[in-house]
């Protein structure tokens, strides 16, 4: 397909959001894996059968036997479950739901990170203006992300930037209820038919202004419903930051079936379970896209192979293509990267991220290929020409340190012990010049008035104090050296 007109575009990894405070792989397996031990797996599991659901046993204990393999990061686990179903038939089922529960651990990972840091989601939103920069330079900008976060949705509302996400048609109505079943509410949701997805996404083209957002992997405000036909991607009441987050807690919390003979909501996995209008059960499915077999024609998942079509078409519009976060670990994705750099010379992909280099599928295109070893806000900073304060460049350094560390135990010692070691060198300084003052008496200032006791002391410690900014660069400096 060949498109009029070419522009700048985005692709985002999970790299693009460790900055604002969303987990990468390693990350959040570690929350899954701290979460779900093998005993609690079990225990768990032991329940569901009283209940009479639950997993087969021998599904339980073997995935309990890779839950504590080291090498295995989340996308891995659920790799494996979806293998094991299709070699062992008859416990597919149990291997299915698994894998299913470990997809809905996962997204309340994500949505917790929201909901639980809000305001500093808020706040670390700055650090990716240059995106919002980049949306004005662009008519419009492209965005395709294998992220299910909201941060892009988030920074378009905190930086009033329009927001196109290929979901079209008069709003729909879910019904929020509270704890006793009465309709408190509506939570509204843009619609994306099955007709409408098999004749192309709604994105403005050429002269629009904003972003067009491509979600390849599914999110955590996009559900599919009508037996899984068609999709919602959820609208919130206010388009600020704080709205947006507080859509999701809604969606958790309010859209909810009231079964009178059970005390408890109705909980479906992977699924939200709500009464309609009519007081009739209906499901939402969770959208999310992980594992090692996404748009594989073996497995199934929630969301079609049209949306991967969405990004094999819509990446043509784009000259150059910013990858930023991304490892190269998606063979489908990758496949779209080389068949897009291939097709035309004037095509160039800039890899951004601290360890980033040219992957050797790509090495056969070098020439199209740059590569830029830094954080994604330094990237966007110097593409858009944003000047960053000293005060504001140190905090965000120390800010990713911080949290690139935030599961050591001695993370917060570590700073503190620095910081109160180089506050008592400076204070042996000014010891010892007010002690050389001493002993020079009062022939060492016989040109100057003699200062006061408390100005020479003031004086010394504005000479010898470091600021804040300096005693970060060398904690950063140090850290770093050692790692």
């Amino acid at each position: 397909m060949t498109h009029p007109k070419r522009l700048t575009g985005l692709f985002l990894g999970a790299g693009a959001s460790v900055e604002v405070g969303m987990p990468l792989v390693w990350d959040l397996t570690k929350d899954l894996k701290q979460w779900l031990t093998p005993d609690k797996l079990r225990e768990l599991n032991a329940g569901w059968q009283a209940q009479g659901t639950g997993y087969s046993d021998a599904v339980i204990e073997d995935f309990a036997s890779v839950l504590v393999i080291e090498g295995m990061h989340y996308e891995s686990l659920l790799g494996y479950l979806e293998t094991q179903s299709s070699r062992l038939l008859p416990l597919r089922q149990s291997y299915l739901g698994l894998y299913s529960l470990l997809v809905e651990v996962v997204y309340h990972i994500l949505r917790l990170r929201h909901s639980n840091n809000g305001d500093l989601i808020e706040q670390n939103l700055g650090s990716l203006e240059g995106i919002a920069k980049l949306a004005r330079d662009n008519s419009p900008l492209w965005i395709f992300s294998l992220n299910h976060d909201l941060l892009i949705e988030c920074l378009a509302a905190k930086f009033s930037v329009p927001l196109h996400s290929g979901f079209n048609g008069e709003p729909i109505l879910f019904p929020r209820r509270n704890g006793l079943g009465a309709k408190v509410g509506d939570l509204r949701a843009e619609p994306l038919t099955e007709a409408q997805l098999a004749k192309g996404m709604a994105f403005p083209t050429s002269g629009s202004s904003g972003i067009n957002l491509l979600k390849i992997h599914g999110a955590l405000d996009v559900f599919a419903y009508r037996d899984g036909k068609d999709f919602a991607k959820l609208i919130p009441d206010e388009r600020t930051v704080q709205g947006i987050i507080e859509m999701l807690r809604i969606a958790q919390e309010e859209l909810v079936y009231i079964d009178p003979q059970r005390p408890d909501p109705v909980k479906t996995t992977n699924e939200i379970t709500y009464a309609d209008n009519d007081g009739v059960m209906q499901f939402l499915q969770r959208s999310l896209v992980a594992g090692t077999h996404k748009f594989d024609n073996r497995h199934g998942q929630v969301i079609p192979k049209e949306f991967l079509k969405q990004f094999e078409s819509n990446i043509n519009f784009v000259t150059t293509l910013i990858c930023i976060g991304y490892s190269f670990g998606d063979f489908h994705i990758n496949q779209v990267l080389r068949d897009w750099l291939e097709r035309t010379p004037d095509r160039r992909l800039e890899v951004v991220s601290p360890g980033a280099s040219i992957p050797p599928f790509l090495l056969h295109l070098s020439p199209q290929v740059n590569v830029f070893k830094e954080a994604a806000s330094d990237y966007l900073d110097r593409l858009t020409g944003i000047i960053r304060s000293r005060r504001e460049l140190s905090q965000r350094r120390l800010g990713a340190w911080f949290y690139r560390h935030r599961n050591a135990d001695d993370v917060h010692q570590k700073f503190c012990t620095f910081m109160q070691e180089r506050q008592n060198a400076s204070f042996r300084i000014l010891l010892e010049k007010m002690g050389d003052r001493s002993s020079r008496g009062e022939n060492g200032a016989a040109t100057e008035r003699a200062k006061t006791p408390e100005e020479f002391a003031r004086e010394l410690e504005e000479e010898n104090q470091l600021s804040f900014d300096t005693l970060v660069e060398e904690f950063l400096q140090t850290e770093n050296s050692i790692e």
